[in-house]
C-alpha cells in the first residue's frame, strides 16, 4: 500500500517513508486510504503540522547523526557537481553514498517497516523528539499522518491542474479523492507553498 517518501532533512518524513502511494491509489478498498480521503484539510491543522515539523527539525539539527548526514550530503553533492570525476572520486562517492544509506537507515529503521497509519503513528511516537514536537503543537501522530497524506494527494491533483496537465479532476479520480481538499490547496497557495518548503526541509 505504501511506498517511499524521504528527505534528508526531515526526520518526520523519514519516519513516514512508505507513504506516497497511499496518496495515489484510486479505487482501493484499503481502510487507511479511505480514512485519508475522508480527512478534511484546514489552515488551523496545517499550522499545527508546521509547528511540530519546525520544532522537530530544530531538535534534529543538534543531533550528531543528523549533522553527519548533512555533512555527507554536502560532500556527495560536491563530488556529483564535478565535470570530470576521477576513479578516486568515483570510489569516494560510492563510499559516501554507502555511509549515507547506513546513516539514514539508523534514523528511519522503524518507519521503513510501517505499513499502516497505526504503525506509522506508533513509529513517530517512539521518537521522543517527534512525540514532544507533536505534543507542543497540540497534535497527535495519526492526524499528522492523515494531514500530510491528504495534502499530498490533493496537492498532486491541484498541481496538475495549475500547470495545465489537466483542466479538471479526471473522472476516474473524482470518486476517490476529496474534492474539498483540492479546492483547499488551490485557495491557499501561499500557505501551501510555505508548508511544502518546510516539509521538504527547506528554509522559510
Amino acid at each position: 500500500m505504501l511506498n517511499t517518501l524521504r528527505t534528508a532533512v526531515s526526520a518526520v518524513l523519514l519516519l513516514l517513508a512508505p507513504a506516497v502511494v497511499l496518496a495515489q491509489a484510486p479505487g482501493t478498498n484499503d481502510p487507511d486510504y479511505k480514512e485519508v480521503v475522508a480527512y478534511r484539510l484546514t489552515v488551523a491543522t496545517m499550522n499545527k503540522v508546521m509547528q511540530a515539523q519546525g520544532d522537530l527539525m530544530d531538535t534534529m539539527k543538534k543531533d550528531p547523526r543528523f549533522i553527519k548526514v548533512e555533512g555527507l550530503k554536502a560532500e556527495i553533492e560536491k563530488l556529483r557537481d564535478k565535470d570530470d570525476m576521477t576513479e578516486a572520486d568515483e570510489a569516494r562517492l560510492e563510499k559516501l553514498e554507502e555511509e549515507m544509506n547506513q546513516a539514514k537507515g539508523i534514523d528511519s529503521s522503524n518507519g521503513n517497516n510501517a505499513q499502516t497509519l497505526s504503525q506509522m503513528a506508533a513509529a513517530m511516537n517512539d521518537m521522543p523528539a517527534a512525540r514532544a514536537a507533536l505534543a507542543g503543537a497540540g497534535l497527535d501522530a495519526r492526524e499528522y499522518m492523515k494531514f500530510s497524506l491528504a495534502a499530498m494527494q490533493a496537492g498532486m491533483i491541484a498541481g496538475m491542474m495549475k500547470s495545465g496537465v489537466v483542466k479538471e479532476v479526471p473522472k476516474e479520480l473524482a470518486a476517490t479523492v476529496n474534492m474539498e481538499n483540492i479546492k483547499f490547496m488551490q485557495e491557499h497557495q501561499a500557505e501551501v507553498e510555505a508548508f511544502a518548503k518546510l516539509m521538504a526541509g527547506k528554509e522559510q
